[in-house]
């Protein structure tokens, strides 16, 4: 088969011109570019400066690169095409769905699988029709990492602080408060792996906290890494070693009259499977957490 250049042939001046056929992956946006100096059109995949990560309280984003000549290319490309290791192209709508009927190959029939759009990486960037067999290009490995870290059901961390949050319970100015991860477990701290699969595709998925940032309610945050320490009574007055705070004045002018704790643990989730590896990142925040803040004087009248 001939390889097609991606686009109508036309009169162009000597600039790069943008064409209508683009494409986004997680890992970058790929732009169809006229090159007058080669005569081709050419895949621009360059990172458009957007947000890599997913964010927010859902899992999601993240990246997802393919390799391709030992180098990473984007997995999605023209027109929602999914990268084929195979094949060694991005492969796109069938000709039937683009309107070009072609006979199966000898000995082949439509029921056994379909000439699709194979694009080609950059240099250059035409494609051609390849014979696909049914099944051989399955779900983007994206998805089905998503589906594997929706299967471990993840959860914000349990907060264990100091002083307690309780009607009855309060801490004073000046004095450090310790912050930790309750309890952890896997589905609230990791690591914890789980897989997913679709016909000949199957993901595999690790999961784990890579920091916590916890907002003590009165404007600051602190950003820790690991579990933290718990407080217990034969460290009296010292400072967490690992993840504490200090309240610089009452909690009185407060809503409840208590600073509103939250923790926000970052997950970070390496996966790999259909001949892709990827990273998905995203944020789970807990309920927020009533703690008083009082004055010794205030306290002991």
């Amino acid at each position: 088969m001939l390889r097609r250049i991606l686009a109508l042939v036309l009169a162009v001046p000597a600039a790069f011109v943008v064409v209508v056929l683009t494409a986004t992956s997680a890992s970058a946006d790929c732009q169809e570019i006229y090159n007058p100096e080669t005569g081709q059109f050419e895949l621009d995949c360059s990172d458009g400066g957007g947000d890599p990560g997913g964010g927010g309280e859902e899992p999601g984003g993240g990246s997802s690169t393919c390799n391709y000549n030992g180098r990473e290319i984007p997995c999605t490309g023209p027109m929602g095409s999914v990268w084929s290791s195979v094949h060694e192209c991005w492969i796109g709508p069938s000709a039937e769905e683009i309107g070009d009927k072609l006979e199966p190959p000898p000995g082949q029939t439509n029921e056994d699988g379909a000439w699709r759009m194979c694009f080609f990486p950059p240099p250059g960037s035409s494609w051609e029709y390849t014979w696909v067999q049914t099944g051989e290009v399955g779900i983007d490995p994206v998805v089905l990492a998503n589906r594997a870290i929706a299967s471990m059901d993840l959860d914000p961390i349990k907060i264990g602080i100091v002083p307690e949050s309780a009607p009855n319970r309060a801490g004073l100015v000046g004095l450090p408060v310790w912050m930790w991860v309750d309890s952890p477990t896997d589905d609230t701290f990791g690591p914890i792996t789980a897989s997913a699969s679709e016909g000949s595709v199957s993901v595999s998925a690790t999961a784990s906290v890579s920091s916590i940032v916890w907002d003590m309610g009165d404007g600051t945050k602190v950003n820790c890494t690991g579990k933290g320490t718990p407080y217990a009574d034969h460290y009296g007055k010292q400072d967490s070693p690992t993840c504490g705070h200090r309240y610089a004045k009452m909690s009185t002018d407060q809503p409840e009259g208590a600073y509103q704790v939250t923790a926000t643990s970052h997950w970070v989730v390496e996966w790999t499977g259909g001949g892709q590896s990827g990273t998905i990142e995203f944020d789970l925040t807990t309920n927020p957490l009533p703690i008083r803040i009082g004055e010794a004087q205030v306290l002991t009248q």
